[in-house]
């Protein structure tokens, strides 16, 4: 037996030092005969254990790098374990038989679930392109008949001022009006002007997480990275594409990367590096899928993916619970734990009606969700939208598409969708890193919102958010301007780290029955929200109260992200809407209608995602309605069973903040440091409350009724977690109130040690016993930390410690007043509007802050961000403010002075 286990932990040696040595070597698989999954194991379960107790039953296959305590074992067909093995605690569902009496597996599951924390099955899958975009007749037409460039017209003078200064002879160069526009001046990324400086994204890396990438291409070889590149397909090194339509990675790879060399055209950020992720071209596993996303974590900076759920309007698909973990890994551990870039495009299925908020890859708080705008500015028939939506960028429309590198030593005509605007994006992420490394992948994402432009604003229906800055569902904050990107980024001021506060999951138990009416047909034309009296309580209104208290004792300042988890019965799930509306009256549109989603299984523990929020101090009532079609009224039944309300922001105090864990009940967390705290909280306040109603109009009417949720939070993709992790977390939240009270404990320490001096000196009276106290004294206040203490043998827990201190800063977030603490002066010369453009070939749309949308800074509020030794000074300023405050409902967006406010220095 011991020889036995000896050699079992040699196995598993020399499997963990494989993968080591071969990137991701994996053994092959035979879906044919086995079946696979994921164990992860307790933190206190060791893997050779587990091996020997399971060895006649489950066959070792490797761990998974990066994710600790996840290793892949498999089953053959035809054992009869088969019978109950499946989901444990992953997915938001079990598949484990229920009913062990009799089956003589009892004694077997027993010791099984006794040594792990989850089970994930890996049946083999194939991951889906973004829909390819097809065009009209029409659009094809005007495509053929678009003039043919010549380097002499006039038009190209600016183009070719650039192409003659950087030596450019690329080509296509002249076609790629996503970089230089001479048709539709202006509407291009503008970078021309960054490359002029020397900037072209050297040093980062972007992985192409896609079907390929030709690293013998002309184009990319000299910028293929193949340290971070792998082909989980094929299970190989070199990730070159092998099937006929294997050509997307490549073009995307070009759009970012590819060289100045006389072939083709030239990549945003030219020399920056791309590495190549084959998971889009045969069967792959979750567990597979969850490596792509954190394979050459210590090399790729951004990972670049066109792919998702299919758009066809009716399918709504999230990551897998290992895939989201490794999601977390990334942004935790990637760019020196500044977190990778996730990039994601927002999906081409808008003309079957569906909306990215049905995609659990781009409604993810880590992830980037880039849409699309054509050459002429325009929203693109095949471009989603929804409240995920960050940012846009150009690709295909209007008969023209994007120009890049293909396979095979080929340049491709027509490359397009929202496929070529995310990659588009990711290299002028890679501009931005490159001049500014310092950035979290939070930070990007501040950087991205207060920097975009806001297009088309009599078609995004845009609302002014607690930023000061306009918000579309179709176009985000707007599109990205790489040259006003970059400037911002260069002087940014990273944020505090990350917090979250979760509600208790409020029981709604609410219906709609709507095949039960009869009614004559709604009032009001198309597109109208007039619903007709009849339909009495056709809308279901639940109401979820978060209090100063909440976010206070969850470490929460101001919002980021905000999800909502609910389960939601439907006969008709694409008549279905949900709306979620701020304490400050901001709408997102949750779920739209999708005319071919006539699902009857509804939304069961969905999540949707919400950006629009962002900058809001979330205090107040959340209300969330859900409803039916209008037209469809009488043909769907709603049953909204329960939700819950998740906000993600910036932390109060950075030495306070925590690290992420997606099993963990944080609704639990939070009432358990409420109850512990009862003198940080006012007795009378609730722990939460809610309410719910149904309503018969659009109008939100009071809430009737206030109690206590009939139910605390039971996450099913955190069962475990909430209960293991109690204890830890219970003494996490005693931590968390530590420095609040350290005058109070330094003056205990103080008064005890005097009086153990006083009985030293009564009973011990020696010779030189002076001097001894007088050191003791002293030793006694150097060991206890107190405000300025930092340790100086970690300069990032330094770092942390001069955040915390200098991060007590008033929490108001008044509209078009107040911006996030990463506003910074933005003292370059080149964003004087008078001064010429940077961009050679284009007009005043180039310059870095020109008109009142660029920033929205009020210049008689330069000291927004003082700290609570300011307190004073900011409540003078609140009174000479208060007209302008009570004027929000005009929603008029700041002066362009706001976002560049700077934060005072402490």
């Amino acid at each position: 037996m011991q020889l036995y286990c000896l050699y079992r932990i040699a196995v598993t040696l020399l499997g963990c030092l494989s993968t080591v040595a071969h990137g991701y070597q994996i053994p092959p698989r035979d879906y044919e005969l086995n079946n696979y999954f994921i164990v992860e194991l307790k933190d206190d379960y060791k893997v050779h254990d587990f091996i020997d107790r399971h060895r006649n039953i489950y066959k070792f296959e490797h761990q998974l790098p990066r994710l600790d305590n996840h290793y892949v074992f498999s089953i053959d067909k035809k054992h009869p374990h088969n019978e109950f093995l499946g989901n444990y605690n992953s997915n938001n569902y079990d598949l484990f038989k229920r009913d062990y009496s009799g089956d003589g597996y009892e004694d077997h599951i027993a010791l099984l679930l006794a040594d792990v924390r989850s089970i994930h099955a890996l049946p083999p899958k194939q991951l889906e392109k973004r829909t390819p975009v097809y065009y009209s007749r029409e659009e094809m037409i005007e495509k053929a008949a678009k003039r043919d460039y010549k380097i002499n017209d006039s038009s190209q003078e600016g183009l070719k001022k650039v192409a003659d200064q950087l030596k450019i002879e690329d080509p296509l160069f002249i076609e790629q009006w996503h970089l230089i526009n001479t048709r539709y001046p202006g509407h291009d990324v503008n970078v021309s002007g960054l490359w002029l400086e020397g900037i072209a994204g050297k040093g980062i890396v972007t992985a192409l997480v896609d079907d390929g990438l030709d690293f013998t291409s002309p184009d990319l070889k000299d910028s293929f990275n193949a340290e971070g590149s792998w082909d989980f397909n094929d299970n190989g090194k070199a990730p070159m594409p092998r099937l006929y339509d294997d050509y997307h990675g490549t073009r995307c790879a070009g759009e970012i990367a590819a060289q100045k060399n006389e072939f083709c055209g030239i990549g945003v950020a030219y020399d920056s590096q791309v590495a190549g992720v084959r998971i889009l071209s045969g069967r792959i596993t979750a567990a597979d899928e969850a490596q792509s996303l954190i394979y050459g974590l210590n090399v790729n900076d951004i990972y670049s993916c066109s792919w998702g759920p299919t758009d066809d309007g009716r399918t709504l698909a999230e990551p897998e619970v290992i895939v989201k973990k490794a999601m977390i890994k990334g942004i935790q551990d990637g760019r020196d734990n500044k977190g990778a870039l996730y990039v994601f495009a927002l999906g081409n299925g808008a003309r079957f009606g569906d909306s990215c908020n049905f995609d659990g890859y781009t409604n993810s708080i880590y992830s980037i969700t880039v849409g699309a705008i054509d050459y002429k500015g325009l929203h693109p028939s095949y471009a989603e939208a929804c409240s995920a939506v960050m940012v846009v960028t150009y690709s295909s429309g209007s008969g023209e598409h994007i120009h890049t590198t293909d396979i095979k030593e080929k340049c491709s005509a027509a490359h397009g969708g929202t496929s070529a605007a995310a990659p588009l994006a990711a290299g002028i992420y890679s501009l931005v890193l490159s001049v500014n490394p310092n950035l979290t992948w939070r930070d990007v994402q501040y950087v991205s919102a207060l920097s975009a432009v806001p297009v088309n604003e009599e078609d995004g229906s845009y609302q002014v958010t607690k930023l000061g800055r306009k918000y579309s569902h179709k176009y985000g904050f707007g599109k990205l301007d790489a040259y006003k990107m970059v400037k911002f980024a260069e002087t940014w001021k990273n944020v505090k780290p990350q917090a979250w506060y979760y509600s208790d999951v409020v029981d709604v138990m609410k219906k709609w029955e709507g095949t039960k009416v009869d009614a004559p047909p709604p009032a009001g034309g198309p597109g109208r929200v007039k619903r007709a009296p009849e339909y009495k309580d056709s809308i279901i209104l639940s109401v979820i109260s978060v209090t100063e208290d909440d976010l206070k004792v969850m470490n929460v300042e101001r919002l980021e992200h905000v999800t909502v988890k609910v389960n939601i019965d439907s006969s008709f799930r694409g008549k279905v809407g949900v709306k979620l509306t701020s304490p400050s009256g901001l709408i997102s549109e949750l779920a739209s209608f999708r005319r071919f989603d006539g699902s009857g299984s509804g939304f069961q523990n969905w999540t949707f995602m919400s950006v629009a929020h962002w900058g809001e101090d979330g205090v107040g009532d959340w209300k969330l309605e859900v409803y039916p079609s209008e037209e469809d009224m009488k043909k769907v039944d709603i049953g909204f069973k329960n939700w819950q309300l998740r906000l993600w922001g910036e932390s109060i105090d950075a030495e306070k903040a925590e690290k992420y864990d997606l099993d963990v009940d944080y609704s639990k967390i939070r009432r358990d440091r409420l109850e512990a705290k009862p003198i940080e909280v006012s007795s009378s306040a609730p722990l939460s409350s809610s309410t719910s109603e149904a309503v018969a109009t659009s109008d939100v009417t009071v809430p009737t009724s206030t109690s206590s949720p009939s139910s605390t939070a039971t996450d099913d993709s955190s069962k475990e977690g909430g209960t293991e992790d109690s204890e830890d977390n219970h003494e996490g939240a005693n931590k968390q109130y530590t420095n609040d009270h350290t005058g109070q404990y330094f003056m205990a320490v103080a008064i005890l040690g005097f009086v153990l001096v006083i009985i030293y000196m009564r009973f011990h009276r020696t010779p030189g016993g002076s001097k001894r106290r007088v050191r003791r004294e002293q030793y006694e206040f150097d060991i206890i930390p107190g405000e300025e203490y930092s340790d100086s043998e970690d300069e990032d827990a330094a770092f942390a410690n001069e955040r915390g201190r200098r991060g007590g800063r008033d929490n108001s977030f008044e509209l078009g007043t107040i911006v996030p603490s990463g506003a910074v002066p933005m003292e370059d010369p080149d964003y004087d509007e008078n001064l010429p453009s940077k961009q050679l070939s284009g007009g005043e749309h180039f310059k870095v802050a020109e008109d009142e949308e660029d920033y929205n800074v009020n210049d008689d509020n330069e000291n927004v961000f003082d700290d609570t030794h300011a307190i004073q000074e900011e409540e003078e300023q609140e009174e000479e403010q208060e007209d302008h405050i009570d004027d929000e409902s005009n929603n008029e967006p700041a002066s362009e002075a706001d976002i560049l406010t700077p934060p005072l220095n402490k």
